[in-house]
């Protein structure tokens, strides 16, 4: 389900998938990014993709009033004489779930499939030692040397034992059966809670065009580290009323799909006072994390910040707040109207979760209500006396469901750290509630 999948916020040490961004806007009609203004009658043509951003075949898509139509080999469709904006679903039947896009009006939207990771998927792993910096030939205790490998279609993590060896970095990525990339290391020394010290970083290295084959096992891998300065940044972290401050995470971006794992700070202090290497060329993303007592998170990153950068301020914006129905309710059906307050600058994607095998209906929508979809057509009717839950989760920087039906689809910005991301990403989750449907 979702809720798992997701993860949001998760921990301050894992890092996955991208964040690509789409949106923009173009005149009614076109293929273009969107389709422009209301009341316009357009051909919508779009394709459906798996979580993995793979296209996805046979899947049936609908917009209210027109005839059922199913995605292609490609994940492709096509629904013609439809008045923008309109709402569009997929439905996942195998899974039992749906998901709605409320009011879009782009003729091109790239629709979710959330059950399904279509495609073959590829496997590789990398082990092997670091050797130069403070290796001599082990480190000392205070040391701490973290290993990433990363191409353009993967990445992976690794730290190393005392005298710099790493255990296997396992791989997962889809599309070619080989992938090229490379492998990067980082050493400091960590004072209290795991922070490096002044003076800290003892060693960079990276090492590139480091191939991948589909079921590969490569050992023996190495690095060596070069001498690296060690700058300072301060800043502080804001969070919503309410919320505690639980984490402070901060990585290095060496490329634009690599991203090294530096060290986390486990408090509410929102002060930031950190130590930080100096690699050129390299930038800093921060992540921050916050928590509300009953239920709710939020989540910020922030990134292409200055290795030595002063006065950095974090603003994590408040998540989705439910408001009704009220907790526990009953004789819930598809015309009662679920609320929430809004996140600002983003989009919000509305969970009604059932256990088992009863179908879960996603909303993916811009305002603050929605209903339960009708998927009776689709066989994913709502079942009777059933108990429910809902919750609701807000994505940004999205100025509009249009934006979030881009080619690279809302969800791939909530998967772990935005690894490409190009400007600032959050998102936050609400509390859930509960409600049985009705007779």
């Amino acid at each position: 389900m979702l809720k798992r999948m997701f993860s949001i916020g998760g921990s301050a040490l894992a890092l996955s998938l991208t964040v690509l961004i789409g949106g923009g806007c173009s005149k009614s009609g076109s293929t273009g990014p969107s389709g422009g203004g209301a009341g316009l009658v357009v051909t919508v043509t779009g394709k459906v993709v798996g979580v993995n951003g793979q296209a996805v075949g046979g899947v049936p898509v609908s917009v209210p009033g027109k005839p059922s139509t199913n995605s292609d080999a490609g994940g492709n469709f096509s629904i013609a004489n439809v008045t923008t904006p309109y709402d569009i679903s997929v439905v996942d039947a195998a899974n039992k779930e749906a998901l709605v896009y409320k009011g879009l009006t782009r003729t091109d939207p790239t629709l979710l499939f959330f059950g399904s990771s279509p495609g073959t998927g590829h496997t590789g792993s990398i082990s092997g030692k670091i050797s130069g910096g403070e290796f001599t030939p082990n480190q000392p205790a205070t040391d701490v040397t973290n290993v990433a490998f990363a191409s353009a279609a993967t990445n992976g993590y690794a730290s190393t034992a005392a005298n710099g060896t790493f255990g296997a970095i396992n791989l997962s990525w889809y599309g070619p059966t080989a992938t090229t990339g490379s492998l990067y290391a980082i050493q400091f020394t960590a004072g209290a809670g795991g922070l490096p010290v002044a003076s800290g970083y003892k060693g960079y290295g990276v090492r590139s065009g480091i191939a991948v084959n589909d079921g590969s096992t490569l050992t023996n891998q190495f690095d060596t580290l070069q001498s690296v300065t060690t700058n300072q940044f301060t800043g502080t972290v804001t969070v919503p009323s309410g919320y505690t401050l639980g984490f402070k995470a901060v990585y290095a971006r060496v490329s634009q799909s690599a991203v090294i794992d530096l060290f986390a700070e486990i408090n509410a202090n929102a002060s930031m006072s950190y130590y930080a290497p100096g690699i050129p060329g390299a930038t800093l993303m921060l992540e921050a994390y916050a928590t509300k007592a009953g239920g709710g998170t939020a989540v910020f990153w922030k990134t292409g910040l200055a290795t030595a950068a002063t006065g950095v301020s974090i603003t994590l914006v408040a998540p989705p707040e439910v408001s009704l129905p009220v907790n526990a309710a009953t004789g819930v059906d598809t015309t009662v109207t679920f609320s929430w307050t809004a996140m600002t600058g983003g989009v919000h994607l509305v969970v009604f979760e059932g256990a088992g095998s009863t179908p879960t209906y996603f909303v993916l929508t811009s305002g603050t209500s929605a209903t339960i979809p009708n998927m009776k057509p689709f066989g994913l009717g709502l079942p009777a006396s059933t108990s429910y839950s809902w919750f609701v989760y807000g994505f940004g920087p999205f100025g509009s469901v249009d934006a979030a039906a881009g080619s690279a689809g809302f969800v791939t910005g909530l998967l772990g750290v935005p690894v490409a991301a190009t400007g600032d990403v959050y998102n936050g989750e609400s509390a859930t509630r509960t409600f049985t449907t009705a007779p």
